[in-house]
């Protein structure tokens, strides 16, 4: 596993769809490594010399998966030519090997429910031990966590790894750090228990339960969901980059519907992506197909109906009231009620003024109240540069316990932090 950590930024062309994860990594010299991984299996295939099985390039690429750094591609042929070569092997001598199927193979699906279940089975035990032993007396370093995100790795359940890798930064820098951590233990597992439950869970709840697991949703099956058209407000975008990976987030409201949306894009090696997205302070008429789930959120573009065009005015955070705390809050509380596990939840509020106090960061409104602000300093720092002291207009997400900024609006202008 330390050797596989090591790999973080040697990667390029990596991919994944709902059956395989495959990438290259940059070895000694001129030395490139081609990696693939049947999730069925699991198996694996590299063209490493390494006798070890699995080796440390698949390793490291279950890691990146485990950590949502793969974007859903088209596989290379290769990949292709390898997972039909497998396909052929397993399928019995009446069955024409290179007709595919319509339907995933029962068989195939219930071991990976098997091994979901094991899993988080495990996982649950090690939750219970941990809080009957006390936070104060377990072990919280790095390597606690990653050795039970591993386990998450192997279940196939990379949502779950990643929450697991997340908690000994919390515990590390957080003053309040055992609510934290006792509140993600809690979420977890309510996850497990719904897991056990699927089954007697309302279809859009399930969704929820998979995709906060790790499980993929092919983008094809997404478009297929019933579009959702609006004036589309482009309220902020961000580019990030971990390990040659850059991912877009944009941040879009519906000026009809007041419906929040996020569209990711990932591209590799540079920030070309794949599709051209109006910049903020931009309105367009397009359709936007939801991710499936009991608070849908994440979408891709569908058809667009105008060209973009600037927009004056900004939405209400729901038809008919006022972008404030009340409206924003109230917002999260049903997002949150529907489906528990959200991490985050977009706001937009209105007439706030940035305010620093012996270390604390608050946005204040007009009648004095105030909701913590999160971010970097020098986010905060600049958000407070451009108010100058005067009320302006924050879009971010809300985690339910701070706001952390994405842009302002003041005096008509779209500023990004």
């Amino acid at each position: 596993m330390t050797a596989a950590r090591g790999l973080g930024s040697a990667w390029n062309g990596t991919g994944r769809n709902d059956r395989a994860l495959w990438g290259e990594c940059r070895g000694r010299g001129t030395a490139v490594y081609r990696t693939a991984i049947d999730l069925d299996g699991p198996s694996y295939r590299c063209s490493c010399p390494s006798r070890k099985f699995p080796c440390k390039h698949a390793l490291a690429l279950l890691m990146r998966w485990s950590e949502g750094a793969i974007a859903e591609s088209a596989p290379p042929d290769s990949v292709t030519e390898w997972l039909a070569a497998r396909t052929a092997e397993a399928a019995p001598a009446n069955e024409a090997p290179g007709e595919p199927a319509k339907t995933p193979d029962p068989a195939t699906v219930r071991r990976r429910a098997e091994r979901a279940a094991a899993g988080l089975d495990d996982l649950d035990r090690w939750l219970t031990d941990r809080i009957r032993s006390g936070l104060g007396s377990v072990d919280h370093s790095c390597s606690t966590y990653d050795d039970m995100a591993a386990r998450m790795v192997d279940a196939q359940v990379p949502g779950i790894a990643s929450a697991l890798r997340g908690l000994a930064g919390v515990v590390a820098t957080e003053v309040d750090w055992p609510a934290r951590v006792l509140a993600e233990y809690a979420r977890l597992h309510l996850l497990v228990v719904a897991y056990r439950k699927i089954d007697d869970l309302p279809g859009p709840l399930a969704r929820s339960v998979h995709t906060h697991l790790g499980f993929p949703t092919r983008a094809d099956d997404v478009r297929s969901e019933p579009a959702v058209r609006d004036r589309w407000q482009v309220l902020a975008t961000r580019i990030s980059e971990d390990s040659r990976l850059f991912t877009r987030k944009v941040w879009l409201r519906g000026r009809d519907t007041g419906r929040w949306a996020i569209v990711l894009d990932f591209a590799h090696g540079t920030a070309r992506f794949p599709v051209e997205t109006p910049p903020p302070g931009m309105l367009v008429d397009a359709d936007l197909h939801f991710y499936p789930g009991a608070a849908p959120l994440r979408a891709l573009a569908g058809t667009r109906h105008s060209v973009p065009e600037p927009f004056t005015t900004l939405p209400a955070s729901l038809p008919g009231t006022a972008p404030d705390f009340d409206a924003a809050l109230d917002e999260y509380a049903r997002v949150l009620g529907a489906d528990p596990w959200i991490r985050s939840w977009p706001m937009l509020l209105d007439s706030v003024v940035p305010v620093e106090s012996s270390g604390a960061w608050h946005l204040v409104d007009r009648h004095g109240r105030a909701l913590p602000l999160g971010g970097e300093d020098d986010t905060r720092w600049r958000l407070v540069a451009v108010a100058g002291g005067q009320p302006l207009t924050v879009c971010g997400d809300w985690d339910g316990t701070r706001l952390a900024p994405a842009s302002l609006f003041t005096a008509g202008q779209e500023v990004s932090l």
